[in-house]
């Protein structure tokens, strides 16, 4: 038994990844070890490669892979939430696209045996993010407007299933030839290459809307805050559009996206104080550390709606650990929909 792994040893594009077998790890006390059975790909895990994600203390080599699911497999000292045979899920920043994982046991969540792995895992990161955006950070409610960007990418499609649940009236934008996972939905699709992109924004909510939900850059950031209608609320969580140009991690890079980060914030900031809108940040770590305890109910709640048939996660793909380095490829060169999953035999 070894721990196949997807590494990195340097930052940069999706060829430095590599597929590597080391020893099955050890639990140090308060950690558990995990037998991971499956984990995902996403925009995250793009910044981490190309060691530009601003909140990354690792320096390469260390594996990828944001989040996981999977069996307690055993225990260090001091461990009492978790016991061998827990199916547990977290996120990890670093580590999730491997055989095993020993981590902090306290970071975990408890979720549920009878649930498809691949489902569960699209739930780990993207799910979390989607619902806790929805439900805290927009706070958006039943009937009311929402405009979701990326509509299908795996945060964007949960959003999407959340906004038909709560019978909101919903607009998402994406290339065309998306379009069409977008309007099952009952969704309007907007074509974000289109020369009137913005017109047709506008035009799509002539009184604003309630909330709108954003990952990709300051221009848009910009718009946005014109579409919202007084006390509408812009949910934020990351600049991805701005990373697809930078190759890897330099001093330039690093700054040049650090910068674009922090000016983000601070236009949220002066939005807030001076706009009559709320503009807001959401970080998925920052959400779990600050209240775990509201995590793992949303967490729960998810599984419920999904036993309920009320959700259903799309899957683009289930890949294996040695498919790592395509599923990069494929997610930065816009080619999913939905969510990559990445699974243990």
């Amino acid at each position: 038994m070894n721990n196949k792994k997807a590494i990195i040893k340097e930052f940069g594009k999706p060829s430095v990844i590599q597929i590597v077998a080391e020893a099955v790890p050890e639990p140090k006390e308060h950690e558990a070890r995990i037998r991971i059975e499956a984990s995902t790909v996403s925009a995250t895990d793009i910044f981490i490669r190309k060691g530009i994600y601003p909140l990354l203390k690792q320096q390469p080599p260390f594996t990828l892979g944001y989040d996981f699911v999977g069996i307690v497999d055993k225990v260090g000292q001091g461990v009492t939430n978790v016991s061998v045979g827990d199916r547990v899920s977290s996120i990890v920043m670093v580590g999730g696209n491997a055989s095993f994982i020993c981590t902090d046991a306290n970071e975990l969540t408890k979720i549920p045996t009878d649930v498809a792995a691949a489902d569960a895992a699209c739930f780990a990161l993207s799910g979390i993010t989607a619902y806790q955006m929805f439900a805290h950070f927009a706070g958006a409610k039943a009937g009311q407007r929402i405009l979701i960007h990326g509509g299908s990418g795996a945060v964007g499609d949960t959003l999407l299933q959340l906004g038909r649940l709560h019978h909101c009236e919903m607009v998402a934008t994406a290339s065309a030839s998306k379009h069409a996972l977008i309007k099952s939905y009952g969704a309007k699709a907007i074509d974000y290459h289109a020369v009137d992109y913005f017109d047709s924004l506008a035009k799509s909510a002539e009184d604003g809307f309630d909330a709108i939900f954003d990952f990709t850059n300051q221009a848009s950031f910009h718009n946005d805050i014109k579409l919202l209608k007084k006390g509408g609320t812009l949910v934020t969580y990351a600049v991805y559009t701005s990373s697809l140009a930078i190759e890897k991690k330099t001093f330039s890079n690093f700054m040049a996206f650090g910068m674009d980060f922090g000016k983000m914030m601070i236009k949220l900031l002066f939005w807030n104080k001076f706009s009559g809108k709320k503009a807001v940040f959401y970080g998925s770590s920052d959400s779990k550390k600050a209240d775990p305890a509201r995590h793992q109910a949303d967490m729960d709640q998810l599984f419920e709606w999904l036993k309920k048939g009320a959700i259903k996660p799309t899957i683009f793909k289930i890949m294996g650990l040695d498919e790592v380095k395509e599923a990069h490829q494929m997610l930065q060169d816009g080619k999913v929909q939905g969510q990559i999953i990445i699974a243990n035999n």
